[in-house]
């Protein structure tokens, strides 16, 4: 009548290797607005298609950070609030991939797809740190960017 149960190991999700780029001063500081002033400038500036979709994803990857450094100085509404606009110039990255009039190097694909996978990562490890009226913002979040990293992947099928 022993039945002997032997535990199954669940199986960690591997870890995206990607670095996510540093984002200096982070949306708290008083000189957070003159950051946002000269990347709105230098994005104007910058006719480059490919490089449009870099400054995109480097935007991108520095509020994804600036979330996590939020959400550790327990600022949760401004780390929901950089993880949203985080998430949307990856959202804007996507038009500037089907705009341009030769095709993107599949290097700068990949890039863009591992960007997608570590933000959810990261998305993911932040919803588990914050309140629960918080979490329901970092799941949306997660969607964008899986909605995000769909665009990306229908682009590389054609």
């Amino acid at each position: 009548y022993a039945l002997e149960i032997t535990p199954v190991p669940t199986p960690t999700p591997a870890i995206v290797q990607y670095d996510l780029a540093f984002p200096g001063i982070l949306p708290d500081h008083a000189l957070y607005k003159l950051k946002v002033l000269r990347d709105k400038i230098q994005l104007a500036i910058t006719s480059d298609p490919k490089k449009r979709i870099e400054l995109y994803l480097q935007r991108t990857d520095k509020g994804v950070l600036a979330s996590a450094m939020l959400v550790d100085k327990n600022e949760w509404n401004l780390a929901k609030e950089t993880a949203l606009k985080a998430e949307h110039n990856m959202t804007l990255l996507t038009p500037e991939i089907y705009g341009m009039e030769e095709p993107i190097d599949q290097t700068l694909l990949k890039k863009l797809q591992t960007a997608s996978l570590k933000h959810q990562e990261v998305f993911a490890k932040l919803r588990d740190r914050v309140p629960a009226d918080t979490q329901l913002i970092f799941s949306q979040v997660i969607d964008f960017s899986k909605r995000n990293q769909s665009e990306i992947e229908k682009y590389i099928e054609q």
